[in-house]
């Protein structure tokens, strides 16, 4: 998938290597959301008996709850991180109006670190990878990656071959 990968702003000799989505885990507010969507519910139900007051306020609990549930999912779903030959990118949709993007050059990058807290986190392999800069923005955050420490490495290993690349042609031009 990574190598078909394309988004706005790819530069025509940036390659994709990796493209990583937020752990799906990230989406349980949803399923919170409905049990208490459907306590309301069944508490409607129990009060009033089925009547039209009862069926227009279900109707409404339901109505928010799709909605609520598909805006989460546009989020999630919105979101990415790109891992080039040249640059990480994180792009953040943090509403329906209100998008984020940041990037770190590879050759900037100074000091990567993973970060994996909670129970839940660690059972499930997530977490985050710290990225420090050197750069004026200073820090892009992969959070809540599936195996953050593979992500790394991967980052590590492009950082490694960019660096090896340059090396190389400075000896030949020399």
């Amino acid at each position: 998938m990574s190598e078909e990968y394309s988004f706005r702003g790819k530069r025509s000799n940036e390659q994709v290597l990796l493209v990583v989505k937020q752990h799906p885990w990230v989406l349980m507010p949803i399923v919170w959301v409905w049990l208490v969507l459907i306590t309301i519910i069944a508490l409607l139900v129990w009060k009033f008996g089925l009547s039209a007051i009862s069926s227009y306020a279900i109707f409404g609990v339901l109505g928010f709850g799709l909605l609520y549930s598909l805006y989460q999912w546009f989020i999630w779903n919105n979101s990415d991180y790109i891992i080039t030959n040249q640059r990480v990118i994180k792009i953040d949709q943090n509403g329906l109006l209100n998008r984020e993007i940041s990037e770190a050059e590879i050759e900037r990058i100074q000091e990567i670190s993973t970060e994996i807290k909670g129970p839940i986190r660690t059972v499930f392999n997530f977490g985050r990878v710290k990225i420090q800069t050197a750069s004026s923005y200073g820090r892009v955050d992969l959070e809540d990656v599936v195996d953050p420490y593979d992500i790394q490495q991967e980052i590590v290993r492009v950082q490694r071959s960019v660096s090896e690349s340059s090396s190389d042609s400075r000896v030949t031009l020399r």
